[in-house]
């Protein structure tokens, strides 16, 4: 208690000297210089207590506890920032205390975007391409040169053509059984198949007219051009004017005259309807164009087309033929 109060008396004579020096020597300034050597001589002598505890107005009692003080002191009080920066997290733009690297150029508007060009925590933009990606289109068959026409049975010929013409090969083959499912199945052997679809059988003699459908249907008798002319097949339909019918879909003459030029590029050779290929690709081509405009779907007509195709075909829908033909391109629609 004695030192606490030693220290405020000495602190007490050392501001009445301080302020006795300053009106003396504003007062008298011709003495200033001789008073300023003398104080300098007393402070020179005397011993001061250090000045941090002189400042320190610790006053209280060391022992002094907080129950004898009548309260907590920690009451009210909080803690000061440890100076800690803050730390980054996913999607700032930026981080506290620290600027821009650099300094604004004379052209800049003085703004400073804090928009990042990578935000950590989200998914990069995506790169969109400038053009949609078309579909790969579907490759057409080249063109057919040899005698031997593709396919091995009726079903894999109906589907090349199918591709070939964009008609459905359930359709070929709904047309086929009609006209001459009585002589010809999709299930006949590839031998057999192989003789009938290869161009000139009937000039060498392979195959047989009658079989091969490759008589007249109407007189029932074998063109002059065969090598087994003059055979009658069956007897003749009286139906007006011989329109020289052949073939597995029963193709006339003036429909093969006019598909040749439209299937000029893909049977460049030759073309004859008794030729099972070809005969198929001559009933795709007037088919579409007898339509106008056919469905766009190369594999599913609907049955609307497929009955008007029917109708035109055999020229009336009587003797139940479009419903045949419709209800055999549901059943190949299966299978093909």
């Amino acid at each position: 208690m004695l030192i606490q109060r030693l220290k405020i008396l000495t602190g007490m004579i050392i501001a009445l000297i301080l302020v006795e020096g300053y009106v003396t020597i504003s007062q008298k300034p011709q003495t200033a210089q001789a008073q300023v050597e003398n104080v300098k001589g007393l402070l020179a002598n005397i011993k001061f207590p250090s000045i941090t505890s002189l400042l320190s107005f610790n006053i209280l009692p060391a022992n002094l506890s907080s129950k004898t003080w009548g309260g907590n002191p920690n009451s009210n009080s909080f803690n000061l920032p440890t100076g800690v920066a803050p730390t980054k997290a996913p999607g700032n733009t930026y981080e506290v205390g620290n600027g821009p690297s650099g300094s604004p150029t004379a052209g800049d508007s003085g703004q400073i975007s804090l928009t990042p060009t990578n935000v950590p925590g989200q998914p990069a933009a995506s790169i969109k391409p400038t053009k949609t990606p078309k579909p790969t289109a579907t490759p057409v068959p080249p063109p057919v040169t040899s005698d031997v026409r593709p396919g091995t049975t009726l079903g894999a010929i109906f589907q090349d053509v199918g591709q070939r013409e964009c008609i459905p090969a359930a359709l070929l083959a709904a047309f086929q059984t009609e006209e001459s499912g009585a002589w010809w199945s999709l299930g006949d052997s590839p031998a057999k198949v192989k003789i009938y679809n290869t161009y000139g059988w009937w000039i060498n003699g392979t195959g047989d007219s009658c079989t091969g459908m490759g008589y007249d249907t109407q007189t029932g008798i074998v063109p002059q051009d065969a090598a087994d002319a003059g055979t009658v097949c069956q007897n003749p339909i009286p139906s007006g004017e011989d329109q020289q019918i052949m073939g597995l879909l029963q193709i006339s003459q003036f429909e093969q005259d006019a598909a040749a030029k439209y299937l000029k590029s893909q049977l460049p050779k030759n073309l004859d309807r008794r030729v099972i290929f070809d005969n198929a690709m001559i009933f795709a081509v007037i088919t579409k164009n007898r339509l106008g405009t056919p469905p766009s779907d190369c594999n599913n007509w609907p049955d609307s087309a497929v009955s008007e195709a029917a109708q035109k075909h055999y020229g009336s829908c009587g003797d139940n033929y479009c419903s045949n033909v419709l209800k055999y391109y549901h059943q190949y629609q299966k299978s093909l």
